[in-house]
């Protein structure tokens, strides 16, 4: 990250293998021949790549919420299955995820590794929302009647959401490596920091997309479960089947489209086993059977995706943005149970929610911008700059939020006055600062994001994100079990705390990472020196 415009080339990444050469802005991904570099990206391409994009983040933003209405429908009383749901599913994204990027990486054809990953989604959801469908007719049936027809339905809904759960765990690994393919994988290969239009502009419409369908999927889920959670389940099923073939033939098309994706990768075999027993899968891939050999080879395979995060140059980084997920002081579940307990009402947290979500997005818009003035205005890298401020402006927003929730009174009866008249000043500073809060959490997402992507070799820019993704549902497991540990209201001030402190964390990381790469820079630069 050196300031001077003509320094040397910047050696990356990896500290245990053969260095990795870029230039002096040190956003130009390793994968990429000279040739590609500042050409113009069809608009075709690009507005397939958007729907495909837009089709697999709006099933999952619209699945996501569909599954917590028939929950709790299922289970009024309690919020237990969810929880359980949200630990077995992070839990698998963080032992799974690793693997997954080490397959998308030694997988020769881009194309093969999203058709995988939107087939077997797709399947996941249309079956689990069949299972839904079967569970709330078994209950009409046998409601009402004796004991041991009570019991049998127990037993039925039982087995049927614990079949539930398996699929929940097979939807989300799958969702994430959707993710990993197109955002670690498809968007570095086609962009660049000198294509039209550059890397920072393609991630943030693509994180605007997201954006977009975080708020609208809820809102469109909501209409259709009005009328029953029967006919939710069933247009669930339906506008999964509908849309997989539009999602496959935009992806196949940008693909076919697209010189770079359709250039084959080498795989890179894993070594070995001693046993010689294997089993073919295709005319490309072979796999060991399972056999004490090959369990210890998937452990050596998971240390050396650990051994690679962990000697990386951005590891730092990278980090920092998976312990974002830590942090509750954002309008996520507990936060939003904790000011209903406080007597806000729905009707303004849903105002609220929805205003941060505009803010969220515009963050995608402010991005771009900035990056562009940054490039034109100074010769320092911009991306850095840009999610050190992010991060900052977070930090620095959501102290004084912190401190509003502990001087907040807690209510001391069901009808106590709304907060929101009697403590005015207190609710426009907590609601405030977490709404603008995600300016800066975004913008400092978006950084690390391209951060990656343009500094991991693309050898191992997928199988890296596969372990930052790991990392992200580690601290996502610790943020379900902080709210569980300390779960009565008189105590999120601990919980807000902890998520205050993860914050602090985050931003310390980051600064640790700027400043590194500064040292590094001036090195390069005090070598050149003497070279002349």
């Amino acid at each position: 990250m050196s300031s001077e415009p003509n320094s040397e080339e910047t050696p990356l990444l990896l500290n245990n293998g053969p260095a990795q050469t870029q230039p002096r802005d040190g956003m130009q991904s390793p994968d990429r021949h000279p040739e590609d570099e500042g050409r113009e990206i069809k608009k075709g391409l690009l507005w397939r790549l958007y729907v495909s994009h837009f089709l697999s983040t709006w099933n999952m933003r619209s699945y996501e919420f569909t599954v917590i209405l028939l929950f709790v429908k299922a289970y009024p009383n309690t919020l237990l299955p969810t929880s359980i749901r949200g630990i077995l599913t992070n839990g698998a994204t963080l032992l799974l995820s690793p693997a997954i990027g080490r397959w998308v990486d030694r997988n020769a054809s881009r194309f093969h590794t999203i058709k995988t990953t939107i087939l077997v989604q797709r399947a996941a959801i249309v079956a689990g929302c069949l299972l839904w469908i079967l569970l709330f007719s078994t209950q009409a049936l046998l409601a009402g009647h004796s004991p041991s027809q009570a019991r049998l339905d127990y037993q039925c809904k039982t087995a049927i959401v614990a079949v539930l759960m398996l699929l929940g765990i097979v939807e989300r690994v799958c969702a994430v490596g959707n993710m990993l393919v197109m955002e670690r994988d498809w968007v570095p290969t086609i962009a660049s920091e000198v294509s039209d239009p550059p890397l920072h502009q393609l991630n943030a419409i693509m994180r605007r997309i997201d954006l977009v369908s975080k708020i609208l999927a809820p809102v469109f889920v909501s209409v259709v479960y009005i009328r029953d959670p029967l006919y939710l389940a069933a247009v669930a099923a339906l506008m999964n089947l509908a849309t997989v073939g539009v999602e496959l033939a935009t992806a196949r098309s940008a693909w076919t489209r697209c010189t770079v994706l359709r250039l084959a990768r080498e795989p890179k075999a894993p070594p070995e086993p001693e046993d010689d027993t294997t089993i073919t899968l295709d005319s490309d891939e072979t796999t060991p059977l399972a056999t004490p050999a090959t369990d210890e080879l998937a452990i050596n395979n998971n240390k050396k995706g650990l051994r690679l995060y962990f000697s990386s140059d951005v590891c730092l980084a990278s980090l920092s943005t998976a312990l974002q997920s830590f942090s509750i002081l954002s309008l996520s579940g507990p936060m939003t149970t904790y000011l209903l307990q406080h007597q806000y009402t729905p009707t303004l947290l849903t105002t609220v929610r929805t205003l941060t979500s505009v803010l969220e997005i515009g963050s995608t818009i402010l991005f771009p911008l900035s990056a562009r003035l940054l490039t034109t205005h100074t010769h320092a890298d911009p991306i850095p700059t840009l999610g050190l401020a992010g991060v900052t402006f977070q930090l620095l927003l959501l102290t004084p939020c912190f401190i509003a929730l502990v001087l907040l009174p807690q209510p001391t009866s069901p009808t106590n006055t709304n907060p929101a008249i009697a403590h005015p000043v207190l609710t426009a500073l907590v609601f405030g600062s977490l709404g603008l809060s995600r300016l800066g959490h975004w913008t400092h997402n978006m950084a690390v994001q391209q951060i990656v992507q343009t500094r991991v070799p693309a050898g191992h820019r997928v199988e890296f994100s596969g372990v930052e993704m790991a990392a992200v549902s580690a601290a996502e497991i610790g943020r379900w079990a902080a709210a569980a540990v300390w779960s009565r209201p008189g105590q999120f001030v601990a919980v807000a705390a902890l998520g205050l402190g993860s914050v602090v964390v985050v931003w310390a990381l980051f600064v640790v990472w700027v400043w590194l790469g500064w040292r590094r820079g001036r090195g390069r630069v005090r070598r050149l020196g003497v070279v002349l």
